[in-house]
């Protein structure tokens, strides 16, 4: 078999589930994984026989695909704000509107000399590498719930040589946090509970339900960090906590009522839709 027959099954089989030009674009991606090539080199290749164990993780890999398996677990990678990170299903796979949360952060932190920054429910590190690489003189310190997700984590800063520029801690939000924070980042579960089984079967049925539950309207989460920020934020420190787009209204009514010397502003996304609450914190 060539790698163009290959590929042509493999489009076939997606085709079940997907329009014929995502199809076939995943069929490629998925052939460049199998080969252990770039997508470039493969489809320079497709006249290539290739060999029997290379077609079977193929093929095995597309029925994992059409079963609605994420692509990025199946790689094993994702790309995020130009960096790449390694994705498994103890995590959360970072999304293209989370690059909204990180220029905001960029933005505020460079004019600060050396800022403590932190990540609560850091995930794959996604958030918290991003801000390392690219803040060359800031603190980090990347905090999760979960010890799988921070020893994927873990692994993602070793991968972009960062392990000496962030700290990991198992944590219930800032629970085991004892510093002060200049900046805070956070993408915190906020799908509403009664909306889970609605979600796509590729999200509800492999990505971890902890990185995704956020309770009866999704912001139990936002409201427990909302009650701990205060008495671990630093003078003029700023946070920056992603939501859902429906959520602007509510998520701003909770930091009144939680934090009401603070001044809180809603920020959206590329696409023009409520992403990132921004809270000031102001002196009481």
């Amino acid at each position: 078999m060539t790698a163009l027959d290959a590929l042509l099954d493999a489009t076939r089989a997606l085709g079940a589930t997907m329009a014929y030009r995502e199809a076939r674009w995943q069929a490629e991606l998925l052939l460049a994984h199998a080969l252990g090539v770039s997508h470039t080199h493969a489809l320079a290749r497709l006249d290539e026989t290739i060999a029997p164990e290379i077609s079977a993780r193929y093929t095995a890999n597309v029925a994992r695909r059409a079963q609605h398996e994420p692509l990025a677990y199946i790689l094993g990678r994702r790309e995020f704000y130009r960096l790449d990170f390694i994705v498994d299903r103890r995590v959360l796979i970072p999304r293209f509107e989370t690059e909204t949360l990180v220029e905001l952060a960029l933005n505020v932190a460079r004019k600060i000399t050396l800022p403590t920054i932190v990540d609560v429910g850091t995930g794959s590190g996604a958030i918290a590498l991003t801000l390392a690489h690219h803040l060359l003189d800031a603190r980090v310190i990347a905090l999760d719930l979960s010890r799988d997700a921070l020893d994927v984590a873990r692994m993602n800063a070793a991968r972009l040589n960062l392990e000496s520029r962030v700290a990991f801690l198992e944590s219930d939000l800032l629970a085991r946090f004892t510093g002060a924070f200049d900046v805070l980042v956070a993408n915190l579960p906020y799908i509403p509970r009664e909306r889970f089984a609605r979600l796509p079967r590729e999200v509800r049925a492999f990505e971890p339900r902890l990185a995704l539950d956020g309770g009866a309207d999704g912001l139990d989460v936002f409201r427990r960090l909302l009650a701990q920020i205060e008495m671990r934020a630093a003078r003029n420190a700023v946070a920056f906590l992603e939501i859902s787009e429906e959520q602007g209204s509510a998520a701003l009514e909770a930091v009144g009522r939680i934090l009401p010397q603070c001044v809180a502003t809603l920020h959206h996304d590329l696409e023009g839709l409520a992403r990132v609450v921004e809270i000031q914190m102001r002196e009481a």
